[in-house]
């Protein structure tokens, strides 16, 4: 055997185990690929949606209260600070009341007076009704004095008049609450003077609350009093069902949008100021739905494996919508009456021979 010869038989033979397990290899990936997977299948339907009009706003209350006082005097104390919840009916702050008891005194000194006189005047009228009866004094003497008594009497009623005022300022030395609600801000401070018609504290009632939002005057047309909303609160975080009370159609030049006011249901937990999205059901269309568990990921893309009339299975990219229930919206991808796998394995992949399995 000469050198060449050597050579090419270690070859030859290396040539047959490199093609031979190549051979193998294409075997088993056809082998693989022939394997039938058994799948549950769905088929796809159309259903109708409820296309949803997405806002944000707040809680606000319907009953917004500036209190203040109905008499001038130093604050004396303040009873309530920002955030306290209180009752219809209770103290909030008093006001130094010397000066009304100065007053009340000085008016009680004048009714003591006025009824002084009064007595003294009806005396001489007795007197001298005596003396005319006798004709020591005219007429006209008579009329004068009975002149004097009624005026004493008119200047008492008026001095007890007064005092009956000034009296019933004393109940505005203490200013009670006229709401079930919250403190939500104090516009003065213990020895400052308050002044009628000046606020001291602001009040909104936790009863009848409204939720406000701003829409589009595109959608003035689809929203109406009383339709129904649905309210999402992120404080509470849950969902509530809310009433349009009232649209305002006369919308801001700026932002070009308009007020609407959603009333709500006595809510355990929910106050004025918390922050929510609101969702105006304002039309209807027409899409197909599929389950959230008929989804996968391959190669960073959301799509489902449709089955098609040769039993293989294809890979196919969704455009997908909003989910509720367990179901999401395809915007784009799918059409009515498509097979997909439910609840794909990993291990299927594009192009699998499947065996399915429909309900």
């Amino acid at each position: 055997m000469n050198y060449k010869q050597k050579i090419l038989i270690p070859l030859m033979m290396v040539t047959v185990i490199l093609s031979s397990g190549c051979d193998d290899k294409q075997q088993k990936e056809a082998a693989k690929k022939q394997a039938i997977k058994k799948v549950l299948t769905s088929v796809v339907a159309i259903e109708d949606i409820a296309v949803n009009y997405r806002t944000t706003g707040s809680v606000v209350s319907d009953q917004r209260i500036q209190v203040a006082s109905r008499t001038t005097g130093y604050i004396q104390k303040i009873l309530v600070r920002e955030g306290d919840q209180v009752k219809k009916g209770q103290l909030l702050l008093e006001l130094d009341g010397a000066d009304v008891e100065g007053a009340i005194q000085q008016i009680k000194a004048n009714v003591n007076k006025s009824n002084s006189a009064l007595k003294d005047a009806q005396t001489d009228l007795d007197r001298f009704q005596s003396l005319f009866k006798r004709g020591s004094v005219s007429e006209n003497k008579l009329r004068k004095v009975r002149l004097q008594r009624d005026i004493a009497r008119d200047t008492l009623l008026e001095a007890k008049a007064v005092l009956k005022t000034a009296k019933s300022q004393r109940q505005y030395t203490q200013i009670i609450s006229p709401i079930d609600g919250v403190v939500v801000a104090r516009q003065k401070r213990e020895g400052d003077l308050a002044m009628p018609s000046v606020p001291l504290l602001t009040l909104e009632s936790t009863a009848g609350l409204l939720f406000e939002t701003y829409i589009a005057e595109g959608q003035l047309k689809n929203i109406k009093q009383g339709d129904s909303v649905q309210v999402e609160i992120d404080a509470l975080a849950k969902s509530l069902q809310g009433i349009v009370a009232r649209v305002v159609p006369s919308g801001n030049p700026l932002t070009r949008k308009s007020l609407v006011k959603i009333s709500l249901d006595n809510e355990e937990g929910l106050l004025p100021g918390m922050f929510g999205r609101t969702y105006f059901k304002v039309g209807v269309e027409s899409l197909p739905l599929i389950s959230v568990d008929s989804l996968c990921v391959r190669g960073s893309l959301r799509g489902v494996f449709v089955v098609e009339e040769n039993e293989i299975a294809y890979f196919r990219w969704l455009q997908l919508g909003k989910t509720n229930a367990g179901k999401i919206e395809v915007i784009a991808g799918l059409e009515k009456g498509e097979h997909v796998i439910d609840s794909p394995s990993e291990q299927l992949h594009d192009g699998d021979k499947v065996q399915p399995k429909r309900f």
